[in-house]
């Protein structure tokens, strides 16, 4: 055995989110993915841990925009996120590499010290370590040796990895971590996002490439919330509210990084 690996699949860089997609307008989605991969990928090489780090995609612009002497690049062949995690499972088995860690590319607060973790927990083989998104799906999964089960994402991947390893009769393990478990693919995790972290934004990619006044980024999202419509301030306290209206909301990133809600038929509130 050799390294470890650890693989990020990619759907693409315009493909990726497309529950955003009547959310976010233009290049505003295609920023979002980029950012959200640049924070994971951070995280991933300050950790240290792993002597293989890849990106998978049908997206050969993943490559050129993510590939370094650090992160290399693997173009994917078949469809899907299963075939993706597959196919960099029988790659790492041909290299002889110790295990794979399969971290989605949405999970912007995980931070190296988690991946050191994660590596720490339980024998050195035959074993799963997963850390479940709070929607039930497997946001970050490790197998020793690399494809020890078989890839079973989509709806309520993680109970369905955990039976299949228990199964199996591996040594099977799960982090309670809410960094790694709190993933975006909604409005809504947009603003629990700027709840948990606006007091950190400065440090990270998702700072300077979204939520940027400087590049006068954009983000008009339409979605129903069924509260009173307001004014969020992005540095985290001041908020103005309407009472008594829901909101089909549309909103503006611009300094000094306020989130103006509008309500009813475009009036501000």
């Amino acid at each position: 055995m050799t390294d470890n690996w650890a693989v990020i699949p990619v759907k693409g860089l315009t493909e990726s989110k497309t529950r955003l997609s009547t959310s976010l307008q233009g290049d505003q989605k295609r920023i979002l993915v980029e950012a959200l991969l640049e924070d994971v990928l951070s995280s991933i090489i300050r950790s240290r841990v792993y002597g293989t780090v890849m990106l998978i995609s049908p997206d050969e612009s993943v490559g050129s925009r993510f590939r370094s002497q650090e992160v290399s690049f693997l173009k994917q062949i078949g469809v899907g996120l299963n075939r993706a995690v597959e196919q960099a499972n029988r790659l790492a088995t041909q290299k002889h590499a110790r295990s794979l860690t399969t971290v989605l590319a949405d999970i912007p607060l995980v931070e190296a010290g988690d991946f050191k973790e994660l590596l720490s927990i339980g024998p050195s083989v035959r074993k799963v370590v997963m850390a479940p998104s709070f929607k039930g799906g497997t946001n970050v999964m490790l197998t020793s040796p690399p494809g020890v089960i078989s890839p079973s994402y989509g709806r309520w991947s993680y109970s369905k990895h955990l039976r299949q390893a228990q199964i199996s009769g591996l040594n099977v393990y799960s982090i309670s971590n809410s960094r790694i478990s709190f993933d975006i693919d909604t409005v809504s995790d947009l603003m629990e996002l700027r709840r948990r972290i606006y007091s950190r934004l400065s440090r990270n990619a998702f700072m300077s490439r979204f939520f940027s006044a400087r590049h006068g980024r954009l983000a008009s999202f339409h979605e129903t919330y069924g509260r009173p419509c307001g004014k969020f301030d992005f540095w985290g306290s001041r908020f103005t509210h309407n009472p008594g209206r829901s909101t089909s909301i549309a909103t503006t990133i611009s300094d000094p990084l306020l989130l103006e809600v509008r309500c009813g038929r475009g009036r501000r509130s």
